[in-house]
């Protein structure tokens, strides 16, 4: 089963609200088994799991958000008349239970999180309203090594998930404004330029640049800013002419965070430099990248590095991480038509009349044994489609073994159909 779809508004299935998903059977287990799976890989890192919880007071959540990103909170006042909002991304509540709880370390601190955000946002191109997140802080180290680390992580994450062959675009946060601070101009036209380079409208970077004292590299870099995507050696053409050493700085560190990333095993296979993204400048400090999949237009995650976020709750660290959106994973493995992770057959057990304690009895040996098991709640003279095993009327146990039936004791059914669930076609259903 699928889940449905999560931007139906009103009149969504049975009244539900736009930008919310029922999970069904099976789309939920999918969904819990990638969630699991990050975890595990983030555990395996070193990473410590932490759950915060998805309402925290309003002025905690404006502390880490640009005014313009606090208007997509749902807020709501509690019964003292305090305002609270539910929590859009769970760095913010990672920062706040360090700076408050765990200032002590040791650091550099590692910590993991998965739980749901939920965004007011409106319902266009598929966005979701409420989604489940997973991610990583590494708190308290501003080397390079640990922003390779975070990229490796998340890229091992999703692999451990089954989604292999993912694109990371690597950029770095304080390039263009570095070049524009560089380049010097005021700020009103700094403001042109970076609206005129989010809106990819080459013309108005143009008409912004006209009669300023724009250097002929920087306004060469700044008119095919979007296409400064590549390799390594784009690094070395973005850094012909310049003279600034803030964004000359942006490109050292890109270049030796290269040189960490070939080390983890990551090669230009996977890795892009993509110098043209444009990222939150009040949030992002340094090396930034997204995790994309041919098989959706949204990428899977984003991370990078941002040292001023603690300093809001009064407690100065560098940071660096990641956040990983487990619903658009379960959606790129759906449309890959791939099985959920750990995906284990369930079998069905039923009896004819009188033999339900043998029934159940043999239903808990199995699930001793790590299988999941359903049991028939009313007797069948002889199994129907769909069952895998059945008690006859002489209390001897039938099982299903591929297109054919064997029987014998109970241990005998226990003991083969433990051996089978390791080969699922043995429990194939083909009739009764």
């Amino acid at each position: 089963m699928n889940n449905a779809s999560p931007v139906d508004g009103a009149g969504a299935p049975r009244g539900r609200a736009g930008g919310f998903s029922d999970w069904l059977p099976g789309a939920a287990a999918r969904r819990r088994a990638v969630s699991d799976a990050f975890l595990d890989s983030f555990a395996a890192w070193g990473y410590g799991l932490v759950a915060t919880p998805v309402v925290e007071p309003l002025d905690t959540v404006a502390a880490g958000i640009s005014a313009n990103r606090q208007t997509s909170l749902f807020r709501f006042m509690d019964a003292d008349g305090r305002l609270l909002a539910l929590v859009g991304e769970r760095t913010i509540s990672v920062a706040r239970v360090v700076a408050t709880q765990l200032r002590d370390g040791p650091f550099p601190l590692r910590l993991c999180y998965s739980g749901p955000v939920l965004r007011n946002q409106a319902l266009l191109a598929g966005r979701r309203r409420e989604s489940l997140q997973a991610g990583c802080e590494l708190i308290g180290s501003d080397a390079l090594s640990a922003d390779a680390e975070c990229v490796a992580l998340a890229a091992q994450a999703l692999e451990n998930a089954g989604l292999s062959g993912v694109q990371i675009d690597v950029g770095h946060a304080d390039f263009l404004p570095g070049l524009l601070e560089g380049a010097g101009l005021d700020d009103a036209t700094r403001e042109r330029v970076l609206q005129a380079l989010q809106d990819r409208d080459l013309v108005a970077v143009e008409e912004a640049l006209e009669g300023t004292v724009v250097g002929n590299a920087e306004r060469s870099l700044l008119l095919r800013f979007p296409a400064l995507r590549g390799g390594r050696e784009i690094l070395d053409v973005a850094a012909q002419g310049l003279r600034a050493e803030r964004p000359l700085r942006a490109l050292d560190e890109l270049r030796r965070l290269w040189d960490l990333l070939a080390a983890h095993g990551l090669n230009g296979g996977a890795l892009h430099l993509d110098l043209g993204a444009v990222r939150d400048w009040d949030y992002y400090t340094g090396p930034t990248f997204e995790v994309f999949t041919r098989d959706l237009g949204f990428p899977l995650g984003a991370g990078g590095r941002y040292d001023q976020l603690l300093s809001r709750f009064g407690f100065p660290l560098p940071a660096t991480g990641f956040v990983i959106s487990v619903d658009r994973c379960c959606d790129a493995l759906m449309r890959r038509g791939e099985a959920q992770p750990g995906a284990v057959a369930t079998l069905r057990i039923a009896y004819a009349d009188g033999h339900g304690d043998a029934a159940i009895g043999l239903a808990q040996l199995l699930r001793d044994r790590g299988l999941l098991v359903a049991c028939d709640l009313s007797p069948t003279a002889k199994p129907e489609p769909g069952v895998h095993v059945h008690i006859g009327s002489n209390g001897a146990a039938g099982w299903r073994h591929g297109a054919a039936w064997r029987h014998g004791n109970v241990d005998d059914a226990v003991e083969a159909l433990a051996r089978a669930a390791n080969a699922p076609t043995l429990l194939e259903q083909r009739g009764a």
